[in-house]
């Protein structure tokens, strides 16, 4: 069953660069609002980014915003292209008529663009799993043909793939391969250049129906046994081998700041009594006082807690007052009381479950990293699951 976010109106305009004007900003010098053609937008982190990749030939970069105001760097860019006829570029925004919309990404007039309307409608025909829409991208997850399901250890598992389509123009659509945990349905997509494909989009006067030729194809045909094989290694080899402390720290400080963004979803909210116990308890895991900090937050709160419940009082099993205070290769060498598998479960149960897919995006990327590489303690645990925590420094 195919489940969606709402999508909002996405429409497309080209502009000369100059008539893009900063109309507000803080005061440290963010800009919060940009008028173009008399239209009011809220600017995104991808229509900065963007600007500064299609003209990084002309010298532009997000560093040069350090140095310059905004409005000044515009007009010398306008300048340097040699006036309107050069100086164009195609925006997309959100439109929140009458309210302010939110300005996307800005590419030239010649690059492709994937339609909302169209990929939506070719989702749908190729029944996608999911579809949540954030930030000019579209995700969606879809199960590849003739695939068999396999196991894990005692865990069901099937292939899937997730494919982001940017329907702003700012990029190509990207394929991840991605692994689902049957038992509670968690999905642990490969967010590594490892377990990606990206699709190529046509240019020209033809490039929307090439773009859409060329989407349709990917979904009618997506394959790559090689790719799930090297994955699947790589999971069964998580089974075998100790976390480390390192890798543990990894995770747990994308947790923790996601925590303080308040970037998980509020699922669970009667957590007081777990609230109460760790502000009195000041464990390790919120460091101090980050109990106090993260009393708004019950789902933050239980969260962490099923994490240090996971991985053990690391500071208190080897006598620190603080991770940090092991280097960087002591940390590499000890375990934590869980294997990677089960690190990894973890994870997959909050990006899955407590996030929405752009801030879930954030774990998926970091065990992407962990798992095109080889671990740590690669290989220490037995085969089986017989061996215990204790057995480690038992071992002659």
């Amino acid at each position: 069953m195919t489940t969606a976010t709402k999508t909002p109106k996405i429409e497309y305009a080209v502009t000369p660069i100059r008539e893009i004007k900063i109309v507000d900003r803080t005061p440290k010098g963010k800009v919060t609002m940009i008028e173009i053609e008399g239209r009011k937008m809220q600017p995104t982190g991808r229509f900065w980014t963007s600007l500064c990749s299609t003209f990084s030939t002309h010298g532009l970069s997000t560093k040069i915003f350090k140095l310059f105001q905004h409005d000044e760097v515009l007009k010398r860019l306008t300048d340097r292209l040699g006036g309107d006829d050069k100086a164009r570029v195609r925006y997309a925004f959100e439109n929140y008529d009458p309210t302010p919309g939110r300005l996307l990404a800005v590419t030239l007039p010649t690059k492709a663009i994937v339609p909302i309307d169209r990929i939506g409608e070719t989702l749908g025909r190729y029944n996608a799993l999911s579809v949540e829409y954030g930030d000019g991208i579209m995700r969606s997850t879809h199960t590849p043909n003739h695939m068999a399901d396999f196991k894990i250890g005692p865990d069901a598992m099937a292939h899937q793939y997730c494919m982001e389509t940017p329907i702003d123009g700012f990029g190509s659509p990207l394929i991840y391969l991605s692994l689902l945990r049957q038992v509670c349905s968690n999905g642990m997509v490969g967010y590594a250049r490892a377990f990606r494909s990206e699709i190529s989009i046509g240019r020209g006067n033809n490039a929307d129906a090439d773009v859409m030729f060329s989407v349709e194809r990917a979904l009618d045909s997506f394959s790559n046994e090689e790719g799930y094989q090297a994955l699947r290694q790589r999971y069964e080899s998580a089974t075998q081998s100790w976390a480390s402390i390192m890798e543990c720290n990894r995770i747990f400080k994308v947790l923790t700041a996601m925590a303080q963004k308040s970037m998980f979803l509020d699922k669970d909210a009667p957590a007081a009594k777990i609230i109460n116990g760790l502000a009195k308890k000041r464990t390790a895991v919120l460091g101090g006082d980050g109990a106090s900090e993260l009393e708004g937050n019950p789902t933050a709160i239980k969260i962490l807690r099923a994490y240090s419940q996971l991985t053990g009082d690391l500071c208190s099993i080897y006598g620190l007052t603080h991770l940090d205070a092991l280097s960087r290769k002591k940390m590499q060498q000890l375990p934590a009381k869980c294997s990677m598998y089960e690190l990894m479960n973890l994870t997959t149960e909050v990006a899955t479950h407590f996030c929405d897919a752009r801030n879930g995006r954030l774990l998926h990327a970091e065990l992407g990293n962990m798992i095109s590489c080889e671990y740590d303690l690669e290989g220490t645990k037995a085969p089986g699951g017989k061996e215990v925590f204790q057995d480690w420094f038992t071992k002659e």
